[in-house]
């Protein structure tokens, strides 16, 4: 069994790592919505005003600190007056991105507003710029925004929210480059500072607008459009506070069947997004060096081919333990890079893409990746200190590393580490978040810490017997963390096993 070696570097610390790092998204798409949130008052499967009970009470736990809404590309065809008043007069529209699927208009701003609220999540709303116009978000802001005496205020208080929604994020569009209007960058950054000029803040709720980045690494998008704002003068950038890229690692076979070598394959894909972030935040700092625009990825995860049986506009996909390692490798480079990025989104919340749960009917599951949010969540508002590895790497093939080698700035080959990992301190407590990636070899893991001491620790477990496995309607507890175990700690290291393709959590007590 080979030896895996880490470092936790205490006295080097990195910066506050920003809850929203741990940010969620949930799209008019597929069975997200309808019935993922939403089932009406009427349903017999318990509800809290329409919302699902069991989803709300499998969410409220991880208290997720901010869920993006309506979209994705459905935001660019969304018009929120569809979305407010009595349901039952509330037009029926086609989505059109998404398989000219019904869309009833049930579940609007006043019902995005309660859910967040159930769950305790901050609401990040995206306008519509594709088909919509300035005036129509600048009503949506006011509407959900202003406390005083005005006609959409009192509008919103008709419809029974008698104090103001206070939302503070909004986008400015979503993904203008594709479904969003098939733009280029200098017209997007035309139409982004029009459509922000109208954007008011309200009484103690400032506008944080949040601009369309790029695709992956298309560093040309980001360029052309902080440089228009550049060519138009400096004045126009505090209209931006940040720049939301996008990137979806993709699929190596299928959500539940895959080779060793896709395996491998799919999370090299995924550690990827560290090179996105870092070229990104680089063409940014070159033009805007005190970093007053901040970075968003506000989708990202993996993208299976559709489940057998579902519509293939729907995106429903399963979620194994492969797909939990794709997003605490994820988080751990988010940690890492937490000066350069301010929030991450995963894609989505409910039977869409990567989610963290699957309903069905009357039944909700948590999925592998759910746990990983679980796992993570002590790292929320914690400081990231370095972290570094010596363990060995795994080959990743040619034509992986090709493609991983394109997403940086740097030439250097690109490798997937048998350990990842990210480490932070919030007080006295040291947390150490993992993954062993080798699909079949477990390892033992030295961990020294240095800087202070680490009097107890213990480690808990995110793996299977399979590296297939995952959480069914039959089976909903397949993958699932284990109890925690206690670690053995001699001279400041950390000793312990770890399983092939796992996820590991280490909590420790310090002292100076």
């Amino acid at each position: 069994m080979s030896v895996q070696r880490v470092a936790v570097l205490l006295n080097e610390p990195i910066g506050t790592i920003s809850p929203y790092l741990h940010g969620e998204f949930a799209e008019h798409l597929g069975e997200c919505i309808y019935p993922g949130i939403w089932v009406g008052e009427d349903s017999p499967i318990p509800n809290i005003g329409g919302i699902r009970k069991d989803v709300v009470d499998a969410l409220r736990p991880l208290q997720i600190p901010v869920l993006r809404w309506p979209g994705g590309c459905f935001a660019d065809a969304y018009h929120w007056r569809d979305g407010i008043g009595t349901r039952e007069k509330r037009p029926l529209r086609l989505n059109y991105h998404w398989g000219m699927a019904p869309e009833p208009n049930h579940f609007g701003t006043h019902e995005f507003i309660a859910f967040c609220r159930l769950i305790g999540a901050e609401p990040y709303i995206v306008g519509n710029v594709g088909s919509g116009t300035p005036a129509e978000l600048r009503d949506w802001v006011e509407y959900c925004n202003f406390g005083g005496d005005s006609a959409l205020a009192n509008e919103r208080r008709a419809n029974g929210a008698k104090e103001p929604f206070r939302v503070r994020f909004w986008g400015v569009g979503n993904e203008n480059w594709g479904c969003g209007g098939n733009m280029h960058p200098e017209y997007y950054a035309e139409l982004f500072c029009r459509y922000r000029t109208f954007l008011f803040n309200y009484s103690d709720t400032p506008v944080h607008a949040i601009a369309c980045g790029a695709a992956g690494n298309d560093w040309d998008w980001t360029w052309k459009f902080l440089n228009s704002l550049r060519r138009k003068g400096w004045s126009r950038r505090h209209l931006v506070q940040s720049l939301a890229a996008h990137y979806y690692c993709g699929t190596a076979g299928t959500a539940t069947e895959y080779t060793t070598e896709q395996w491998t394959e799919l999370l090299c894909k995924a550690k990827a997004i560290e090179g996105i972030l870092i070229g990104h935040r680089t063409v940014m700092d070159e033009l805007d060096p005190e970093q007053k625009i901040s970075l968003i990825i506000d989708e990202w995860g993996a993208w299976h081919p559709v489940e057998p049986g579902k519509p293939g506009s729907g995106l429903y996909q399963q979620n194994t333990v492969r797909d939990a390692l794709v997003a605490a490798l994820t988080l751990d480079i988010f940690h890492r890079h937490c000066r350069q990025i301010f929030m991450g989104n995963i894609a989505q919340l409910i039977n869409v893409l990567q989610s963290l749960l699957l309903v069905q009917e009357d039944k909700c599951i948590k999925t592998p990746t759910y746990y990983v949010w679980q796992l993570y969540a002590p790292h929320k508002g914690a400081q990231a200190v370095r972290f570094e590895t010596l363990a060995d790497t795994l080959s990743d093939g040619g034509a992986v590393r090709d493609f991983c080698r394109q997403q940086y700035l740097q030439k250097e080959p690109f490798s997937l580490q048998r350990i990842e990992g990210s480490a932070s301190v919030n007080e006295n407590t040291l947390c150490v978040t993992l993954c062993h990636t080798h699909p079949e070899q477990p390892a033992e893991l030295e961990v020294q810490v240095l800087g202070a001491t680490v009097s107890q620790a213990e480690a808990v477990f995110l793996t299977a017997d399979d590296i297939h496995a995952h959480n069914t309607f039959e089976h909903p507890e397949r993958v699932k963390p284990s109890e925690p175990q206690t670690v053995r700690v001699e001279d400041n290291r950390l000793y312990l096993t770890v399983p092939a393709a796992s996820v590991i959590r280490i909590m420790g007590k310090l002292s100076s």
